[in-house]
């Protein structure tokens, strides 16, 4: 994969992923530069950064980058103690409304 590709992955996720931590943790966030792209293993991008306003507070989040679909979030407690529980958010601009 190219650089150029890459960073069109990056710059794809990183709304997904901002729109995922407000509308899951109820957080503004702030990404770092620094990404991982776990390919072809499994097709993962991998986004690191911090709570706005709190550079202690980090996560990373990983999302397919051939789905765009939010694989998985890990931090610390600042962050995951957060997490709103699915009854109790509004539906997000990243759920599949299709069925």
């Amino acid at each position: 994969m190219s650089k150029a590709q890459k960073k069109s992955l990056y710059d794809k996720a990183i709304p997904i992923a901002q729109q995922y931590m407000k509308d899951n943790f109820n957080a503004d966030v702030v990404f770092s530069d620094y990404y991982e792209i776990n390919d072809p293993m499994n097709s993962e991008i991998v986004l690191y950064g911090h709570m706005g306003g709190d550079e202690s507070a980090t996560f990373s989040i990983g999302i397919n980058h051939k789905t765009f679909k939010v694989n998985n979030v890990g931090g610390s407690s600042k962050v995951m103690d957060r997490y709103v529980e699915p009854n109790k958010k509004n539906k997000s601009s990243t759920e599949d409304t299709k069925k």
